[in-house]
């Protein structure tokens, strides 16, 4: 059975329970019924975590952060640049900053490129590392 599938099962079933307790006239039970409910509201992944995309890893000097992909895949370049550089306290940085990348895809060299932001969301799955240069 599938990951979504079973969450969902699981879901369905904490909300007929939810469903039953909070009818009950105990309290207490009213009170188990209100948190299974929200239990079973929580939106799950519909992917277990093995095969999610790995984080993004960015570095700048010495110091490397790790960043959700997804995340990052859903900003735009310039916001996704602007978030990266907050990360690192460089939004007032006084010299001009640059974003490269290494690549992950077969024929792509080992080296870092500087990165086209308005591509952004296309490059973001092929990414392997990110880092900030002045």
């Amino acid at each position: 059975m599938a990951f979504s599938n079973l969450m969902s099962n699981i879901s369905n079933t904490a909300r007929d329970m939810a469903s039953s307790l909070s009818l009950s006239e105990n309290q207490v039970a009213q009170g188990i019924g209100e948190s299974l409910r929200a239990f079973a509201d929580t939106p799950w992944s519909s992917e277990p975590p093995s095969t999610q995309p790995p984080p993004l890893l960015v570095e700048f000097g010495k110091r490397t952060i790790a960043l959700g992909r997804k995340h990052m895949g859903k900003m735009s370049g310039k916001n996704a640049f602007l978030y990266v550089k907050s990360k690192f306290g460089l939004l007032n940085a006084s010299t001009p900053l640059h974003l490269q990348a290494k690549f992950n895809f077969e024929g792509s060299s080992t080296e870092y490129v500087e990165i086209d932001l308005e591509a952004w969301e296309e490059m973001v799955p092929y990414i392997q590392k990110l880092r900030i240069m002045t």
